[in-house]
Order: structure tokens, then C-alpha cells, then sequence
């Protein structure tokens, strides 16, 4: 079973076809703000097989935990998150809750749940304005945005929480 946080969303669904089509078994959990549960429909009509949806806010601890107790999941694919530069400029501080309080909220649910694998979905924005084309990993972080700045806080959260407990797998 596969924990997938923003599974309707477009590359979260896009996701959720691969997962199932390599066998595994897939919980979404998602509050619906930038997706459509009509995505989880189409995943089931190319695939065949049908996740396991609960609606819920990342932010929402009680309910992440409950949602990965009851999959029995021990990998999280984690893709909730507001993804807009201009409108991040404009809510700095709703970006900050969502993305990183939420992203908190989320590891906090996996530790209580014994789950500690977990593939992040972060940004090219990182980045910020490339010293040099095509970008590699090796490239200087510096985002430009809000939005660029909170992947880049989670980063950083997720490289300190692994290198603090190397029973974490993050990616």
C-alpha cells in the first residue's frame, strides 16, 4: 500500500495510474482545493482498479494520522501542495501554512504510524534563476518566490529529519 497526499491532483493521478499498473495498492489523500475526484474516476478507468480516497486537509494531523494508520501504508508519494508563484507573492502566508505546516502535519502522521518512507515532489523553482542550462542537483539553491522558498524549507526539514534518524528513506 502506497500513501499518495494530493493523488487527484494531475501528476499526483498521473502517479497513482503508475502505481497501480506495477501492482501496488494506493490510498489518495486530498482536500479537493486544486483537483477533482473526477480524476480518481479516470485513474480507475485506465487502470481498471480503484484507489482508496480520503478526503482530508494535509494540514489536519488527526486525520492524516488515522487515514496512514488505517491503509496500513509505509510509503508516502507527497504531492499536496499550493503550487502558484504569482498567487504565493500575493499569500505568502497561506503558502507557508499549507506547504510546510502541512508538510510537518505529514511527518508527524508518519512517524505515529510507522511509516517512514516518503518520495517528495519539490520544484525546479528552487533554484531560482539558473546559473547554467539544463539545471543538475548540484546546481545553488536560491528560490526567487514564496513558492520556490517553502520546497526549499522542506528540503532542507527533510535533510535534517533524515540525517537526525537514518531509518527515514526520503527522495
Amino acid at each position: 500500500m502506497i500513501f499518495v497526499t494530493g493523488g487527484a491532483g494531475y501528476i499526483g493521478s498521473h502517479t497513482c495510474v503508475e502505481l497501480l499498473q506495477a501492482g501496488h495498492q494506493v490510498t489518495v489523500f486530498d482536500n479537493l482545493s486544486n483537483a477533482s475526484a473526477e480524476s480518481l474516476a479516470r485513474v480507475a478507468q485506465i487502470t481498471g482498479l480503484g484507489v482508496h480516497f480520503v478526503e482530508g486537509d494535509i494540514r489536519d494531523g488527526a486525520a492524516l494520522t488515522q487515514a496512514l494508520r488505517q491503509s496500513g501504508a509505509r510509503q508516502v508519494v507527497h504531492f499536496a501542495g499550493l503550487k502558484a508563484v504569482g498567487e504565493s507573492v500575493e499569500q505568502p502566508l497561506r503558502y507557508y501554512d499549507n506547504n510546510v505546516v502541512g508538510t510537518v502535519r505529514l511527518l508527524e502522521a508518519m512517524q505515529a504510524a510507522g511509516a517512514n518512507q516518503l518520495v517528495f515532489s519539490s520544484s525546479a523553482t528552487v533554484y531560482g534563476n539558473p546559473q547554467q542550462l539544463p539545471l543538475t542537483e548540484d546546481h545553488p539553491l536560491s528560490a526567487t518566490n514564496p513558492y520556490g522558498q517553502t520546497k526549499l524549507v522542506i528540503e532542507n526539514m527533510l535533510r535534517e529529519l533524515q540525517a537526525s534518524n537514518p531509518a527515514w528513506r526520503i527522495g
